[in-house]
């Protein structure tokens, strides 16, 4: 299984606004990293700076 190859194309969220809450670090930097590689605007919200 290729486990690189990404699961939507590269504009598959261009227009679309997300806010991703605990973005600081873990998952939701991870999530925060491809959202914006499909194009998407991202809000990122954390309790720390």
């Amino acid at each position: 299984m290729d486990f690189s190859a990404k699961m939507l194309r590269d504009d598959a969220l261009k227009g679309k606004v997300i806010v991703v809450t605990g973005g600081g670090s873990g998952l939701g930097k991870a999530m925060t990293k491809y959202f914006l590689e499909l194009g998407a605007n991202v809000a990122i919200t954390s309790r720390d700076i």
